[in-house]
């Protein structure tokens, strides 16, 4: 059983399920008392108040969804260093393929490690997990880190860039009357919720095009998935401001969707995996090794998809939903993971043996983009919240080994 769950199990007398309003599809169970203090408004990040609910609350969300039970994978033996990683989703789906790649074929394995993910309801609870030292590391979105990191000053940075050019964007249902990014003043776009890290990015998007996003639009919190894509079909809101992987999950549901995207919006990366820079230099081989197992597992996965997601209803048996015929089954994940893996590929870092970097222009951008949105007050260095210490050790592979390999290879479970 993992850490979070042997926690729920220990605080289940004392903790008291709950749906608070704005709440996540399976609300973590969180104090009355501590509740209370959240709604108060936002504490001083280096404040006892700050730090006590912040530890109490990632308990909570950590615990929210574990993904190591009653799967498949090679990650057994001796000698292997667990490792917690806290991932920005309510649950594995294909978009995050690679994980239980690396997990099937042992990359993690070879590299002395055993992998063990928690599914928390955004980047700010993950990147909490690994504050409250729940979790070794976590896979957030710059925007979410970004204050943390620059303003708060807190030990967490990125260390692996994994989606290597921005995974959210602006949709509307192919028939809308919002034709160019004028017409989007006056309308509603759906969000995850009020506090998503996306509509920080939205703002700054349509800034970027000539509107006020204060007093032009409207946030409006819809959820994810059929309930987003529902708020959209019955003109709820006009628009939405979510990220790849939902939007293929609506097209599988038979959205047609078009999408506004922007040059700023292509320069900002988007989700990496991050850790204390205290666990990274006390332990730089566990590093190394998780980012080349990745990389090596986003290599195989870009060159045999089908096989990818095979192996994720081996490791992760949930999402191997039953009664979908498995045509349908196959092809949806394809289509999610397809729209992943242009973001991973974005540069083609295979070829320029450059997984998992940061790039200078993007760090810039970031900066740029935090400043103008509030998220910082003056601009930022790399150094501020990535590190590329480890990019060397992450390539350090035959990527066409690994390639060759996966277009021959047959799954037979």
């Amino acid at each position: 059983m993992c850490f979070p769950c042997r926690r729920r199990r220990e605080h289940t007398r004392s903790w008291r399920a709950v749906r608070r309003p704005g709440g996540f599809s399976s609300s973590p169970t969180v104090p009355d008392e501590l509740w209370k203090g959240w709604k108060m408004g936002p504490r001083r990040a280096g404040s006892l108040a700050f730090r006590v609910l912040v530890s109490s609350v990632a308990v909570a969300l950590a615990a929210a969804g574990c993904g190591d039970d009653a799967g498949n994978s090679k990650e057994s033996g001796e000698n292997l260093r667990t490792v917690k990683v806290a991932l920005a989703i309510k649950a594995m789906n294909s978009s995050f393929a690679a994980i239980p790649v690396a997990r099937y074929l042992g990359y993690f394995k070879e590299e002395g490690l055993k992998v063990e993910t928690t599914f928390t309801p955004g980047s700010t609870q993950a990147i909490q997990a690994v504050a409250a030292g729940q979790m070794e590391m976590a896979a957030p979105v710059p925007q979410s880190l970004i204050p943390d990191a620059v303003k708060n000053k807190s030990d967490q940075r990125m260390f692996f860039n994994w989606a290597r050019s921005q995974v959210a964007s602006f949709a509307v249902e192919s028939g809308s009357p919002i034709q160019n990014w004028a017409d989007f003043k006056g309308k509603k776009i759906g969000a995850q919720s009020l506090g998503s890290g996306t509509i920080p990015l939205a703002k700054a998007l349509l800034r970027e095009q000539g509107l006020n996003p204060d007093t032009d639009v409207q946030f409006v919190s819809v959820g994810l998935e059929a309930g987003a894509y529902h708020a959209l079909k019955s003109k709820r809101v006009d628009a939405l401001m979510l990220f790849d992987s939902q939007y293929a999950a609506m097209e599988n549901l038979g959205a047609k969707l078009r999408y506004f995207k922007s040059a700023l919006g292509q320069e900002l990366f988007s989700t990496g995996f991050s850790a204390k820079q205290s666990y990274m230099k006390a332990n730089p081989k566990v590093i190394e090794g998780f980012g080349r197992a990745m990389a090596k597992a986003n290599v195989f996965a870009t060159a045999n998809p089908e096989a990818a997601i095979k192996m994720m209803y081996e490791v992760y048996p949930k999402t191997n939903i039953p009664g979908v015929p498995e045509d349908k089954k196959m092809e949806d994940n394809k289509r999610i993971l397809a729209l992943r893996t242009t973001h991973i590929t974005s540069g083609d870092p295979a070829a320029n043996k450059n997984w998992g970097e940061f790039p200078e222009s993007g760090v810039k951008a970031w900066s740029d983009f935090s400043v103008s949105t509030k998220l910082t007050p003056i601009a930022f260095k790399a150094e501020d919240f990535v590190t590329n210490e480890f990019v060397k050790a992450f390539n350090n592979f035959d990527s066409l080994q690994i390639q060759n390999a996966a277009k021959s290879y047959k799954f037979e479970g």
